[in-house]
């Protein structure tokens, strides 16, 4: 098995790399990476072969590809941001569009897309939504907009061109090993461990443990999971103030969570993007961003952990094991 990986710099490819590398020797890894990108220590010096290179070069893709026999695709962009519109349509539709071409014209045994829940519906009352779930995201969402039409882009070749592939859709990625300290979980636990926090949005989201995801992604690749099929990867369904709670308890810190609706943040997303427009800088908070806060997203997993007979992480050992990993690294 030769295995060529997108986005390998990333929060999930820093944990997935070196179970590839464990598993199938370096040898057999190839990642894909922007130029300039900080390869993670996890796998940093390890053998692998690195090809540079933007994900919405096709022919640099296709070039890379050649030559394996799966692809995981991790690469995507995500931003809540009106002024990101023309990257977000970029990565997320013109990058996995890249991808397909090259699985194709490499015969590829199978790609595995990395989707997201955003490119599922969701349901308002709070009810999990599963897999057959229409998707009903507004389409001024413009990050999960853009994951449902790159998904579509897979189904459809799945469909109509016998590309051999598989789609996860993960939650909200948690857990140790993100050596970035500017995403939005590692910038909760710095806020919370600087405490107190003060505040929470109002709604639910769906979260899952990183090390879930590339179990699965592993098990996918050893021929787990039906072609053409997306499954939901979820550990857990929390209200935002249950999330920032567990936080706050790991790291042994108070915080006061309560909750803020979700109409006065997006009207103050509406403000700080009127700010960015005139300053350039990419504002705090977004009008999507706010709008969202206030939903209860959440979604079922009983799909994975059929087919891929998975036992997901609990929610409490996800948030201590990620609070370690940030105060060890960072």
């Amino acid at each position: 098995m030769k295995v060529f990986v997108t986005g390998a710099t990333g929060f999930v490819g820093a944990v997935l790399m070196p179970e590839l590398i464990g598993r199938y020797g370096a040898g057999s890894i190839s990642a894909f990476v922007l130029p300039g990108d900080i390869i993670p220590a996890t796998w940093r010096g390890s053998g692998v072969r690195m090809f540079n290179g933007d994900i919405t070069d096709a022919r640099a893709v296709s070039a890379a590809a050649a030559g394996h026999s799966h692809i995981v695709h991790l690469a995507g962009f995500i931003s809540y941001w009106k002024g990101d519109a023309d990257r977000l349509r970029t990565v997320n539709e013109d990058g996995v569009r890249s991808v397909v071409e090259a699985s194709l014209a490499a015969g590829i045994e199978r790609l595995i897309h990395i989707s997201s829940v955003g490119a599922v519906g969701f349901h308002e009352s709070g009810q999990s939504a599963d897999e057959t779930t229409l998707f009903n995201w507004p389409e001024d969402i413009l990050y999960t907009a853009s994951k449902r039409r790159g998904q579509d882009i897979v189904e459809r070749a799945v469909r109509e061109r016998g590309l051999r592939a598989v789609i996860f859709n993960p939650a909200s990625i948690m857990g140790p090993g993100d050596h970035n300290p500017a995403t939005p979980h590692n910038e909760l636990y710095r806020r919370i461990s600087r405490g107190p926090l003060f505040g929470s949005f109002s709604g639910g989201l769906a979260i899952v443990d990183v090390r879930d995801l590339a179990a699965l992604i592993l098990k996918a690749l050893e021929g787990r999971g039906r072609d053409g099929e997306s499954y939901l990867v979820v550990g857990a369904n929390l209200r935002y103030r249950d999330v920032i709670q567990s936080i706050s308890l790991a790291c042994g810190r108070r915080a006061y969570p309560f909750p803020i609706p979700g109409p006065l943040l997006a009207a103050a997303g509406h403000i700080l993007e009127r700010t960015a427009r005139k300053t350039g800088r990419r504002p705090l908070l977004t009008a999507a961003y706010g709008r969202l806060s206030g939903w209860t997203a959440y979604y079922d997993n009983t799909k994975s952990r059929r087919e891929f007979g998975h036992t997901y992480i609990d929610a409490d050992t996800t948030i201590r094991n990620g609070w370690t990993y940030f105060r060890d690294t960072f």
